[in-house]
């Protein structure tokens, strides 16, 4: 098996079960629009409690929350390495430097660490990205690819650094302009004693006229009701607009990735270094290794097109 290039995607086997919510949450939205009406007509049998979905509801919620806990419930071994890491990269002074075979070698390493006493054990499946670049810019343009979508706090680390020392080395020869002292500020009121204290007499007198002001519980349930269908929207165009990151998704040839095992920290290391690998032709490079069962690899393993 050799490394295959990333195209980031929605792994909608691992989220599959969202399906089974529509017919749930299609009943919910009905009974949502009828409670509106019954409201507003102030009925005496006006409710917010859609009866006849409670028992669908509670079926596809109990359903959904197990399906998600055996996606995302598990939590793998995870290891990341980086060039600017202590005793990793080579190089001097701020530049590091990490080809990608000598990163696998390192990974490698890392899964026959006997004295890391975090080493997974077992029969277990990995999975491996391997993050590719030939200078500081591109190699921080990858990392804040998959950063977008999953955030590692070492490949973040990376990144920022990366980006840096890009920036320091275009930015050395540019001549600064201080401009004219002093400078224009802001006077933050809201500070001052005598401001906080007249802020909150004020804020008294008006909650006590407040509770003065005309008020109807039928109002405030039309409220309530509108406001749980308003949230129904939001949270419905919150995941279409996440799976809608991924639709015009493009193929990352600097980002790499392969799924060993399952096996062994001894035979996940061999299979780790068998076969065609990126060369020294890529002296910047990342990798991020995952260990754990196949089910709790999928979500991530769907990400990245696996």
């Amino acid at each position: 098996m050799t490394w295959s290039p990333v195209t980031m995607r929605w792994p909608s086997q691992a989220t599959s079960w969202l399906a089974d919510l529509e017919d749930a949450k299609t009943m919910a939205g009905s009974e949502l629009a009828s409670t509106g009406l019954r409201l507003a007509a102030l009925q005496d049998l006006a409710t917010t409690n859609p009866s006849p979905v409670g028992a669908a509801a509670a079926q596809a919620v109990a359903a959904g929350r197990d399906a998600m806990h055996q996606a995302l419930g598990e939590v793998p071994m995870s290891l990341v390495v980086t060039p600017f890491q202590s005793g990793v990269g080579e190089g001097r002074g701020l530049q590091r430097y990490l080809s990608a075979p000598n990163l696998l070698q390192h990974l490698a390493a890392k899964l026959g660490d006997v004295t890391d006493l975090n080493r997974p054990g077992g029969a277990q499946y990995a999975l491996v990205l391997l993050f590719l670049g030939t200078r500081y810019d591109h190699f921080a343009d990858t990392l804040a690819r998959f950063n977008a979508v999953l955030p590692l706090p070492d490949l973040q680390r990376a990144q920022n650094r990366a980006g840096r020392l890009f920036e320091l080395e275009t930015s050395k020869w540019e001549l600064p302009n201080a401009g004219m002292l002093p400078r224009w500020g802001e006077l933050p009121l809201e500070r001052a004693t005598i401001t906080r204290a007249a802020t909150q007499a004020m804020s008294g007198q008006l909650a006590a006229l407040e509770s003065f002001a005309a008020s109807s519980p039928m109002a405030d349930l039309q409220t309530l009701a509108a406001r749980k269908a308003a949230r129904s929207a939001a949270k419905d165009q919150e995941l279409a607009n996440l799976k809608a990151q991924f639709e015009s998704a493009e193929m990352q040839t600097t980002i790499n990735a392969r799924l060993l095992g399952p096996g062994n920290a001894a035979e996940l290391r061999r299979e780790l270094l068998a076969g065609e690998a990126p060369g020294h032709e890529w002296p910047l490079s990342a990798g991020v290794m995952l260990v754990g069962s196949l089910k709790g690899l999928s979500f991530v393993r769907e990400l990245v097109g696996l």
